[in-house]
């Protein structure tokens, strides 16, 4: 699994600012031309204020800018209306990586309240005459995969959650954007599946309607899409610095209980190369916080067809009520062909690990740590 570094906030206007004005009325322009610019006031429902050749200009983009940033544009058109092109290096972009792992992931709370209020905000019943704006099907497909992405009772029984929580998110969608430019086909169910490329086709159509009028609820929902869009980015961005620089992944999955919510964090680290381009195996490990039973740590190590597993649970008495179902999980592994080396569960109060991973993760956010790795 290859996670490419994220194209962020990419839709049919990613890189673009669209200026208000009509070109008469902004300082003398030519299609082609490069421009330098800075941000006067940052981005606030999707518009900013830059200084182009000295003078104020009001644009709108789908870019994060912040208030000081100097970026260069080329003038893409001008009639009927004024577009700049952001100019991209492989410098900036990678800057623009690690500003959004900035946005750090690293709390579980973030991804489970960015799950649960997405699933209230984007009720078609809610949004009222809202969602007929923004498409019904898109609202209703955004509420479902939100739904689809927390692990339940329900979940359990589909072997391939996993895989499809990595597509569903959206942590492969630049890829797989890719891949449907090359079919020239297949990109509308693709789209449908992905939450990352809905939340944009919405913001598109949001930002449309709060420019033709005033909508409060409009701009409240664009406010949301924006910040998880950022979520996601940020995971992207993260999981790409990983691959790239520790051979790591790392993923976030909302637990429902029946009481509360609890969350898994997935690290998956392979092995040493071996040969060409191989790997020897892989370690995961889970960290899992759970409603009733406490934290509990599952260290997974997978070599061709071996696995060895060890849990560590916070006290005896939760190792007692998970011995029982070893047998179970011994059973259901070698029945998916895997020879077991070691399963066993014991008392660790120590977190030691843990908080070494989240160490690592968050080292990743630094620049300084990058430079280091580099």
């Amino acid at each position: 699994m290859k996670i490419l570094t994220p194209a962020i906030a990419s839709n049919k206007s990613n890189h673009l600012l669209q200026i208000q004005k009509k070109a008469e009325f902004l300082p003398p322009l030519s299609v082609g031309e490069v421009v330098e610019a800075e941000i006067a006031e940052s981005t606030r429902y999707g518009k900013a204020l830059i200084l182009m050749k000295n003078r104020p200009v009001m644009a709108y983009s789908e870019l994060s800018l912040t208030k000081g940033e100097k970026i260069t544009v080329r003038v893409a058109q001008l009639h009927p209306g004024v577009v700049l092109h952001v100019a991209q290096n492989e410098s900036s972009q990678k800057s623009r990586t690690m500003d959004y792992s900035r946005f750090n992931p690293s709390d579980p709370r973030v991804l489970s309240e960015f799950f649960m209020k997405g699933i209230d905000r984007f009720d078609p019943e809610k949004l009222g005459k809202l969602a007929a704006h923004l498409g019904k099907e898109d609202i209703k497909n955004i509420q479902n995969i939100l739904k689809s992405l927390i692990f339940s009772r329900e979940s359990v029984k589909d072997p391939l959650f996993f895989r499809d929580y990595i597509h569903k998110f959206g942590y492969l969608m630049e890829k797989e954007r890719g891949d449907t430019l090359k079919r020239r086909s297949g990109g509308t169910a693709t789209a449908s599946r992905n939450l990352k490329e809905l939340l944009l086709r919405v913001s598109g159509k949001l930002q449309s309607l709060i420019e033709i009028e005033n909508l409060p609820p409009a701009e409240k929902l664009a406010g949301f899409v924006r910040s998880s869009l950022q979520t996601i980015e940020s995971h992207q961005a993260v999981n790409y610095l990983f691959q790239e620089y520790e051979g790591k992944y790392m993923f976030q999955i909302p637990l429902l209980f029946p009481e509360s919510m609890g969350m898994a964090e997935i690290f998956v680290k392979f092995g040493e190369h071996e040969g060409k381009g191989r790997r020897e195996g892989k370690n995961i490990l889970f960290l899992l916080s759970m409603d009733v039973l406490g934290d509990i740590v599952v260290e997974a190590t997978i070599k061709t067809k071996k696995i060895g597993c060890l849990l560590q649970c916070g006290n005896e008495n939760v190792c007692d009520f998970i011995r029982p179902f070893l047998r179970e999980l011994e059973d259901a592994l070698m029945t998916l062909g895997y020879e077991i080396e070691y399963l066993s569960c014991i008392t660790q109060k120590s977190s030691f690990r843990q908080e070494n991973e989240h160490r690592e993760f968050q080292s990743l956010s630094a620049l300084e740590g990058v430079d280091i790795l580099a």
